[in-house]
């Protein structure tokens, strides 16, 4: 069973992280991050399941999906920004209640879309470690 990982696991990492990009979208269409900016991170996390199944395919087919994966790690570094400039924004920001008590409205979590960024250097990892 340990040699099969080991003459396997590039193949094993690459369908984990389809499975793990595929999921995120999942979460993402359902909490309803489908708006203006927020669709980047959606679009990003299905190309990311998609590019690491073509990880799997002939080398012609790997080097697409290592650009893809370039903009998904791109995409997860700017969503990242994002997230964190909104966040500070909405710190500053309070709403007050009928009871003068004070709410603070809920920032985006800052290094969420930093999911996107490792899972997708993980997926270029396991597709260079794959045998020519």
């Amino acid at each position: 069973m340990r040699a099969w990982i080991r003459n396997h696991l590039p193949e094993i990492v690459l369908l984990w992280s389809a499975l793990s990009f595929f999921v995120l979208f999942l979460e993402l269409v359902l909490t309803g991050h489908t708006e203006e900016l927020q669709l980047v991170g959606t679009l990003a996390a299905l190309l990311g399941a998609l590019a690491a199944l073509a990880g799997l395919g002939p080398a012609p087919l790997r080097k697409l999906a290592i650009l893809a994966l370039a903009l998904v790690a791109l995409a997860g570094a700017v969503g990242t920004a994002a997230h964190w400039s909104e966040g500070k924004e909405e710190v500053r920001h309070y709403e007050y209640d009928d009871e003068d008590e004070e709410e603070e409205e809920a920032a985006p979590p800052p290094l969420a879309p930093l999911g996107l960024s490792g899972t997708a250097l993980l997926a270029v990892l396991a597709i260079l470690a794959r045998d020519e």
